[in-house]
Formats: structure tokens, C-alpha cells, sequence
């Protein structure tokens, strides 16, 4: 089983190309996460399940999941839902969908006329011309996490659905995770859009950068430290700091996204977690709040 996912892994890094990096579950990972830089690590429940392997838990079946955040200054917004169909001690079965939404788009294509004015000045523009533009952003998940002692294989499959005005799109995307625990410290291999595919209704082609990654967590008493490698972003170290089970705060780096950081609230009932982050681009702050609701 080792030797199979180590030959797709490396497989996948010898064929991948880059070409865009646009896509909606950029933003699907949960405020806990996003707090700690982005990190992979092990969820102990399902608000992981769109960027995470979940760990074996015997009571989180019919656990639901809601986060909600605010990008680069409210430019666009992005909500998840989530809800574990089927958990055991050889599997468990989640689903999500996240949709993205932005405001303030206009269609100024039929504003000016472009023959005439390439680059036009204000009296050019016919501002009664100006409409709203048609946006549509929506994504599902299905994830699977298989069970073999102290390890898990997860896979995630992520179809989209992408509306520019009269122009539709379709996609998916296929994520691979292979996690080892050993005592307080545990290990992801992973690739991200091992398999990526959209194509819009004009015939025009499209797919997600690939991204292969190893990232580990190691548990000290209350602290636990995380740290990431990859080849598309910067090495990355987070830290969290737990009292008593109940209250967490956190913090990440990276030369990206410079500093990260949140909190989180837990009880038997539900989770709360907050998370503040910056973008690399100099876009503007985001902030995220994601909720668990426990059934058992």
C-alpha cells in the first residue's frame, strides 16, 4: 500500500505542468487552518474534510459543519457547509459544498465602443450600458479516509461549477493524502490536484496547479508545532497553545502570507474557531469563522 501511493506520489510530480491557480477551494480550508498558515494536518472531526485527512473518531457520524469567511477586505465571500455521512474504525464518509460570491462585478462590454476607444475617457462611456454581472461559483466534496492501524489514506473528489455571464464551466479536481501517526507526532504526504480538469462551453481547457506537500505536527503538553514543505509556497511553522481542552490560540508564518492567527472555543456541543489572515499579493486582511455542531 506504501509502495503504490509512493509511485503515484513522485509519478505525479515527473508529469505535472503548471497553468492556473484560480481555484474555488483555494479558500475551502476551515479558520483553525487558515490560522496556522494553511498547514496540513489531521482533523479530529469534519471540518477538515475539504483540505484534511480526519482522523478515527467512533462518535462524529451526523456532525455537521458551517464556516464563513470575508476575503481581502470583503472583495468576495466564501461559505462551506459540510456533514460526515458515515464514520467507523476502518472509514469514514463526508460531504461538503462551498460557494464563493462576488459583488460589485459590471458588464461594461457594451459601455463603449472598443473600435473607437481602446482605452476611453469618462464622457466616452455610456454609463446606462452598465450592467451586473452574472457570477456563479459552486463546489462539492466527497471525502474518504480509509483506516489501517496507525495510518489513513484520504481522497477527496472536489466538482465545480463556474458561471461567467453567458459563459458555463465544469471541473474537478482529485486529492491524495497518506498520513502516518506515531504518538504525539504525525506525518502528511500529500498532492493536491492529482487530478484537474475544466472545460468551458467555448472549448477552452483549463486545470489547477499541482501541489505536492509534507507537512508534520508534534505535541508538547499544551503546545503543538506545525511546520509544511511544498513546491508552490514558502516553508511554512505554525504553533498552537490549548488550555484545558477548551480555549486555543494560534499562530502561523509564512514569507507569503506573512503572519496568521485565531483562536478557537470548544465544547461537547460545538466548535468555534477565528482566524485572521493577510494576502500574499497585498490584496487586503481576511478573516474567517467556522462552526462544528456535534450530534453525539
Amino acid at each position: 500500500m506504501i509502495i503504490n501511493f509512493c509511485l503515484i506520489f513522485f509519478t505525479s510530480i515527473l508529469f505535472c505542468n503548471n497553468s492556473i491557480d484560480n481555484s474555488i477551494y483555494f479558500f475551502s480550508k476551515n479558520a483553525k487552518t487558515h490560522s496556522i498558515s494553511s498547514i496540513h494536518s489531521i482533523s479530529n472531526d469534519i471540518n477538515g474534510l475539504f483540505y484534511q485527512p480526519i482522523s478515527k473518531q467512533s462518535n462524529i457520524k451526523g456532525n455537521s459543519y458551517l464556516s464563513y469567511s470575508e476575503i481581502h477586505n470583503n472583495q468576495f465571500s466564501v461559505l462551506q457547509l459540510g456533514y460526515c455521512l458515515k464514520n467507523n474504525d476502518k472509514s469514514n464518509i463526508s460531504i461538503g459544498f462551498i460557494k464563493r460570491d462576488i459583488d460589485n462585478l459590471f458588464n461594461t462590454s457594451s459601455s463603449w465602443d472598443y473600435n473607437q476607444y481602446l482605452i476611453p475617457e469618462l464622457n466616452n462611456i455610456e454609463y446606462d450600458n452598465i450592467s451586473s454581472l452574472l457570477y456563479e461559483d459552486i463546489g462539492f466534496v466527497l471525502s474518504y479516509n480509509k483506516y489501517h492501524k496507525n495510518k489513513i489514506i484520504n481522497l477527496k473528489f472536489k466538482p465545480y461549477y463556474n458561471k461567467i455571464q453567458l459563459n458555463e464551466s465544469l471541473g474537478i479536481d482529485v486529492d491524495l493524502m497518506y498520513s502516518v501517526i506515531l504518538n504525539n507526532c504525525n506525518f502528511i504526504l500529500g498532492v493536491e490536484n492529482l487530478v484537474s480538469k475544466k472545460k468551458w462551453d467555448n472549448g477552452i481547457s483549463e486545470k489547477n496547479n499541482l501541489k505536492y506537500f509534507l507537512s508534520n505536527s508534534i505535541k508538547l503538553n499544551q503546545i503543538t508545532l506545525f511546520s509544511e514543505f511544498n513546491n508552490v509556497d514558502p516553508s511554512k511553522f505554525a504553533l498552537e497553545y490549548n488550555f484545558n481542552n477548551i480555549f486555543s490560540i494560534r499562530f502561523g508564518y509564512d514569507s507569503k502570507n506573512k503572519e496568521t492567527l485565531g483562536f478557537g472555543l470548544s465544547s461537547k456541543l460545538f466548535n468555534i474557531n477565528y482566524a485572521y489572515f493577510n494576502s500574499e499579493f497585498n490584496l487586503g486582511s481576511s478573516s474567517q469563522i467556522s462552526i462544528l455542531f456535534r450530534t453525539n
